[in-house]
Parts: C-alpha cells; sequence; structure tokens
C-alpha cells in the first residue's frame, strides 16, 4: 500500500535531548498544540532553568518557541523551532532548525543589538529518550 498523502500522526510528548545536552519536555500534546519546557545547556540562558514552551504539530512537522524569561531573570530573548520527525530503527529524532531573536548582544543586557544582528540561526537534532 502507498502511504502518499496520509498525514502520519506523531506523539510528541515525552522528553528529547538534543546533542548539546539541552532538554525539550513536551508535556501536553491536545488538538495540534504543544505544551511543555525547555532547559538550556548551551548559550545564553541560564543553565539549568526551566523554560516554558509553547508550539504546533503537524503530523510529521513541529514548530515551537521558547522565551528565555522564567520570572525571575528576563535575557530578553526568543527562539523558535520547526522541524521534522523521523523514526529509524526505532530511533525518534527530531530534526530542527531555529532561530534567535535576542534584545542585546551581551550577557549583561547593556548593548542592544541592531536590525541586522538581533537574529542567530542554526540546527539542532533532538532524540526522544524514554530511558531516564
Amino acid at each position: 500500500m502507498n502511504d502518499a498523502g496520509l498525514v502520519r500522526e506523531v506523539d510528541y510528548r515525552g522528553r528529547w535531548v538534543n546533542q548539546n545536552g539541552s532538554v525539550l519536555s513536551i508535556d501536553e500534546q491536545v488538538e495540534g498544540r504543544i505544551v511543555g519546557r525547555f532547559i538550556s545547556k548551551k548559550g545564553r540562558a541560564a543553565q539549568d532553568v526551566s523554560y516554558a514552551v509553547h508550539g504546533v504539530v503537524n503530523g510529521e512537522l513541529a514548530s515551537f518557541a521558547v522565551s528565555f524569561d522564567d520570572g525571575h531573570a528576563n535575557l530578553a530573548s526568543i527562539t523558535n523551532f520547526s522541524g521534522r520527525y523521523a523514526r529509524d530503527s526505532g530511533v525518534e529524532r527530531l530534526h530542527t532548525v531555529w532561530v534567535l531573536a535576542r534584545q542585546f548582544e551581551d550577557s549583561a543586557r547593556t548593548k542592544p543589538t541592531q536590525v541586522w544582528n538581533t537574529f542567530i540561526t542554526n540546527s539542532d537534532v533532538f532524540v526522544k529518550r524514554d530511558d531516564d
């Protein structure tokens, strides 16, 4: 049977870890919306601080945003991830590209960015981890 044209439903709930050790935890998935938490292990984000995640999913496609404001310290930055789910040899992966928008160039938040250097982009691969 040919699967062309079929939208594959994916359960994104669970713990996903990227190549840097950052953790995406999806706690809720309802009617194409996801909610969870993100803990960064790299960059200027406060390491080991949990930030809210909100996003949408559509079959094998997912998009979510992280605002780096935990209610105590506002890092004045937001990262948006868009990705594609893949399962190979039983391993679930979420291949993403991301865009970070930041209001300040420096970690002390004293040097505002200009429009041209507000954005940083890169990619991450998250692997679903049910073992820990």
